[in-house]
């Protein structure tokens, strides 16, 4: 499944993270690490990755995080 992994500056982001990506019901799939709790991998579908690049710069002027890399092909792993 295509994602977007993010990192997140300060662990206590994660809550306002999750609570402004929620606003976009739909369109997402956020899931934070068990291992690295500041990361947060973002699963969904190919033709929603640009709209959800476009959200998460939306969120970016709220929150400091970074985008570690978008995967555009499905991938089959087990999440963390």
């Amino acid at each position: 499944m295509p994602n977007i992994k993010i990192k997140l500056k300060e662990i206590s982001d994660i809550v306002n993270f999750q609570f402004y990506y929620s606003q976009y019901q739909h369109i997402g799939w956020p899931r934070s690490s068990r291992k690295v709790s500041t990361i947060i991998t973002i699963y969904t579908t190919s033709d929603l990755i640009e709209k959800n690049l476009g959200i998460l710069m939306l969120i970016k002027k709220y929150l400091n995080f970074e985008i570690m890399s978008t995967t555009l092909k499905s991938v089959s792993s087990i999440p963390d």
